[in-house]
């Protein structure tokens, strides 16, 4: 028998058009961090951690595209923390990629920081481990942003002075944003940062570091920060933007930015 009342013909319409969106924009995440995520910034962060696609190797002699490209580049997510005593909430802004991570002397590092006033505030990296309960009904889970900080701030200096911080965390492909935030903001608490300062961060994940390490450098720059006479590498580590692993250092330059 036959639908002839156009206003259930519509309703149904209406209905599988909203399924079908809810499909397309339902991403799921691999780990359920979205608790320390604003509703402004959701639908960034499942964009970025959403794994809807599996990736297929390039046929001899094609460029690499779409999903491939993406597991070749450098992904960086750049974001601001908003904080007063006691309490720090992080808001994750921009996704950019680049060609590459870009390797940096330490010498060189030193140097460029030396010369624009900057200091390393604290460096740690963090492993993920996850422990079997076996026969018990407790499990342990050891994130590595969150071991990360934990490191860092047994070395960490005085941040009383900072008027602007930049959080620099480095992991493999499969560093999660929402772990990343939680140590953020968890860092924050932690360290003695003045009410004023102004602090973001910097969340870079690449294939060639091991999935299950993540490291923390925080850099202290000045207030007028003046980097008009750098480029590329130099350029960025001036701007704050270092991260230290297994004592090699690296940054991301704007020049293998893709678009």
């Amino acid at each position: 028998m036959g639908i002839s009342n156009p206003f259930i013909i519509i309703s149904t319409v209406m209905l599988l058009l909203l399924l079908l969106l809810f499909v397309a924009e339902g991403f799921t995440p691999s780990r359920d961090n979205h608790s320390n995520i604003s509703s402004r910034n959701l639908r960034l962060y499942n964009i970025i951690e959403a794994q809807t696609e599996e990736f297929v190797a390039p046929k001899d002699g094609a460029i690499p595209g779409g999903v491939s490209l993406a597991k070749e580049s450098a992904l960086k997510i750049i974001g601001s923390i908003e904080h007063k005593p006691g309490k720090a909430e992080s808001f994750p802004e921009t996704l950019l990629r680049y060609n590459t991570l870009s390797t940096v002397g330490e010498v060189d590092v030193q140097d460029v920081l030396n010369k624009v006033g900057s200091t390393v505030i604290c460096m740690g990296q963090g492993i993920e481990l996850y422990k079997d309960p076996g026969e018990t009904v407790t499990e342990e889970v050891y994130y590595a942003p969150m071991e990360a900080i934990k490191d860092a701030f047994t070395n960490a200096a005085s941040a009383m002075e900072s008027t602007n911080l930049i959080f620099n965390f480095l992991g493999g492909d499969e560093l999660m944003l929402g772990e990343v935030i939680e140590a953020a903001n968890e860092l924050v608490v932690m360290l003695d940062i003045p009410t004023k300062a102004t602090i973001s961060f910097n969340s870079l994940s690449h294939k060639t570091i091991p999935s299950t390490a993540c490291t923390i450098t925080v850099v202290s720059i000045p207030e007028n920060n003046d980097v008009s006479s750098f480029s590329g590498v130099g350029k960025a580590v001036a701007l704050g933007e270092v991260y230290a692993l297994d004592g090699n250092w690296y940054t991301a330059d704007e020049n293998t930015a893709l678009a």
